[in-house]
């Protein structure tokens, strides 16, 4: 696509800075719901690989193609991780999630339970909305080390603190999910797909 500064005649800049290409508008449209599309086709490929083995890479179309068999190793995935990023900051989201639980085995009293993540789940997705299942590592390591400095046991601070070191089969569905407007999302990042 030429850039406005390519023309060499003043006039022809005049004329044309006001002239939208539909063309133009179609792609914008387009790339502005990049998000959701990207979403979409991760809900797609999720439904079809509940049946079906698949391969491994790390970017959203490479996971996808894993997914849908289109790798080179078999193995049987089930789920696309991601995590999203907010419109204006660009920060990466993270949501809270609140489940109950049982301390102990035997016990019928359940405990609340909050926990934060950056790490998602496509669940299922209309034209603006989108229903995202939270996803957390296993809590079971008592004496877990936080790798970044800045992190704490109990806050997760970063996607990267969240994930650094952990062992990808620890990643577990919580069946805690979230509503959200996907129009408040600018950017979204693969994980490797996985079984959960």
């Amino acid at each position: 696509m030429t850039s406005w500064y390519d023309h060499e005649d003043q006039k022809d800049h005049e004329e044309l800075k006001d002239h939208k290409d539909p063309k133009d508008q179609k792609d914008h449209n387009k790339n502005r719901n990049c998000v959701k599309e990207t979403l979409k086709q991760i809900l797609k490929a999720q439904n079809k690989a509940k049946e079906k083995d698949d391969c491994c890479k790390i970017s959203c179309k490479h996971s996808i193609d894993e997914l849908l068999g289109k790798s080179c190793t078999k193995t049987k995935k089930n789920t696309i991780p991601f995590i999203l990023y907010c419109k204006g900051d660009c920060d990466p989201f993270k949501a809270t999630g609140i489940t109950a639980i049982s301390r102990e085995h035997h016990s019928k009293k359940k405990k609340f339970v909050c926990f934060e993540t950056f790490i998602f789940r496509i669940k299922d997705l209309d034209d603006k909305c989108a229903v995202l299942e939270l996803l957390v590592f296993k809590f079971e390591k008592k004496d877990h080390k936080v790798s970044c400095t800045n992190c704490k046991a109990d806050h997760v601070s970063s996607p990267c603190c969240q994930v650094d070191w952990e062992d990808v089969d620890d990643l577990v569905k919580t069946g805690v999910c979230i509503n959200v407007d996907l129009s408040c999302f600018c950017a979204i990042t693969c994980l490797p797909a996985v079984s959960i």
